[in-house]
């Protein structure tokens, strides 16, 4: 039989939040699994988004090669208003499963973010969540959809459900369904089609964390002792399965099957939110016009009319759930009222601004001449003095309810990326000192306030998610540290015996494999650039795009 390769993706997943259950017994097959192979975490991107994460695993790039740094992708000039969500056709750097194909290698990918839409050489693809609501094209070849709906139902892409007082058996009935339906079809597709490696993707996990974070955490201001007792049986109930699901995709390839999981970020509580927008404008950084209406919106900004006020007003009414059913169903006329009434950056002077924010975790443009629609910071001088003021300042940011520090690491863009789009970057990123504070890029401005407590979503991403493989090839029982959700791509390549693209930025963990299997196997480069031609992808229209923004926006990932 020749080599296979399953690869299962589970989304956030974090060893903080699996280790006690597996302590407790609730996950004895991943117990078993990780006592039999390779462990360690897995650093991610920066910032640790979903979509610039996976993209970065599949491709062994950094986000500079690949272009993908947000769920929306600024073009040049934008002003940093939203442009496109991120898209397979918006992708630079061909996937691994592509780089198999040229060596007659067959693969089958189901749910991978930022595949939509679909496109593989050789094998099956269904694309992921950030496929337009009532497209019927995220299937290749087109005709797999009917195939698979025929034998188990309409597709399951979506999961829809947010936290509200109240709504954590929604929550968790959509949970537990996703896993029901994707576990079905993954495996029929395993037994009908020949393949060589097979990766998925399970979105739940990562959702589960977003909502309900609070409900096993004590610590978490959201904690609620009869809402946690209430609810606790059923979600250990739900990682239980989480478990059997992995058992049962462990068992359908076998052990001699070499089988990878892993996360594209962490998982941890989140206490406080940061709009840094807020603190440019409180800065002089960022100016606001002066016109009749914008004095309005800012007299009725102080006054407290925020898309935060409203927000935690839901919540109080139990109406939280209309982030997502009103932002979908009334997507034109809900933005337009919301910036009529809020302000928001269509409301700043760019004749006058130096530096706006966008995006979550922490990232800073300057409003570069040249490079934004109406910039006004030059090249060279001026831009290193706005550089180093913003930096400066962040560096003395404290939380006055502390006193303690509020930035950590600060970058340039340089620092971090190489490649074609690194300019696309922004031109500061930085991370909190302290995870459990967000820079929230939800909205423009979502508080009047520079530090608000947290509301929605009470878990968000860390720096490091998981790494586990088991196989014929692989050490068994050890722990492996250093490793980067680049260095998959060309691991996997490797597991296959394949040379790896010279453009990838990824290295093979050398370490997670056999004395003997490297010994016979060493690591062999070659002299082809992994590339891809999406020039021929279709793209979304604009009310599709519209439809995934409000989408995003309400389920707390739009930047």
């Amino acid at each position: 039989m020749s080599k296979q390769v399953l690869f299962i993706g589970l989304d956030g997943s974090t060893f903080d939040l699996m280790d006690p259950l597996m302590t407790a017994g609730i996950m004895p097959r991943l117990q078993q699994f990780i006592a039999e192979g390779v462990r360690g975490p897995l650093e991610t991107t920066i910032p640790p988004i979903t979509p610039t994460a996976w993209v970065s695993w599949m491709t062994g790039k950094n986000p500079g090669k690949h272009g993908v740094f947000e769920f929306l992708l600024r073009k040049k000039g934008s002003g940093g208003l939203p442009d496109v969500p991120v898209s397979s056709a918006a992708r630079d750097g061909a996937p691994f499963w592509d780089v198999l194909a040229q060596c007659g290698k067959r693969s089958i990918v189901t749910n991978v973010p930022c595949t939509y839409p679909p496109a593989i050489q050789n094998g099956l693809m269904i694309s992921d969540f950030l496929t337009p609501r009532g497209r019927r094209d995220f299937t290749s070849p087109p005709s797999l959809l009917e195939e698979i709906e025929s034998r188990f139902g309409p597709y399951q892409l979506y999961i829809t459900e947010v936290y509200s007082p109240g709504n954590i058996d929604k929550i968790l009935d959509q949970l537990f369904a996703e896993l029901e339906y994707k576990t079905k079809v993954n495996c029929y597709l395993m037994d009908s089609y020949g393949w060589d490696v097979f990766a998925t993707h399970y979105w739940g996990t990562d959702r589960f964390q977003h909502e309900l974070w609070h409900v096993l955490d004590e610590s978490h201001p959201f904690f609620n002792r009869k809402e946690h007792d209430e609810h606790v049986g059923r979600i250990h109930e739900y990682w239980h399965q989480v478990d059997a699901t992995l058992g049962e995709l462990f068992d359908a390839v076998g052990k001699d099957a070499t089988v990878f999981m892993g996360s594209d970020h962490g998982f941890g509580p989140i206490k406080k939110f940061l709009c840094f927008n807020v603190w440019l404008l409180n800065e002089g950084f960022l100016v606001l016009k002066r016109d009749a209406m914008t004095r309005v919106k800012r007299s009725l900004f102080r006054l407290g009319l925020t898309p935060d006020l409203a927000y935690r007003s839901a919540m109080k009414l139990g109406l939280a759930h209309l982030r997502l059913s009103v932002g979908v169903t009334n997507r034109s006329s809900l933005m337009k009222l919301a910036n009529s009434l809020m302000l928001s950056l269509e409301d700043v002077d760019w004749s006058r601004t130096t530096a706006f924010s966008k995006g979550n975790y922490g990232q800073i443009y300057i409003n570069l001449r040249g490079r934004e629609t109406n910039g006004i910071v030059e090249q060279g001088g001026a831009y290193e003095r706005v550089m180093a003021e913003l930096t400066k300042k962040l560096r003395a940011l404290t939380d006055p309810a502390t006193g303690e520090k509020v930035i950590g690491p600060i970058w340039r863009r340089e620092d971090l990326y190489t490649g074609p789009h690194s300019e696309e970057a922004a031109d500061l990123q930085f991370l909190p000192a302290d995870m459990t504070n967000k820079p929230l890029g939800t909205l423009d401005l979502t508080s009047n306030k520079f530090i608000t407590p947290v509301y929605g979503n009470s878990g968000d991403h860390r720096m490091h998610g998981i790494l586990l493989g088991r196989g014929p090839e692989l050490r068994g029982g050890i722990r492996v540290d250093g490793a980067r959700i680049i260095d998959y791509a060309p691991t996997i390549l490797h597991t296959f015996g394949v040379e790896i693209p010279p453009d990838m930025d990824g290295r093979v963990l050398e370490e997670i494999f056999t004395e003997e299997h490297m010994r016979r196997n060493p690591v062999r480069f070659s002299n082809t650039d992994a590339r891809l031609d999406s020039s021929g992808a279709e793209t979304m229209t604009e009310e599709e795009s519209e439809e995934i923004r409000q989408r995003l926006r309400g389920l707390g990932y739009l930047g």
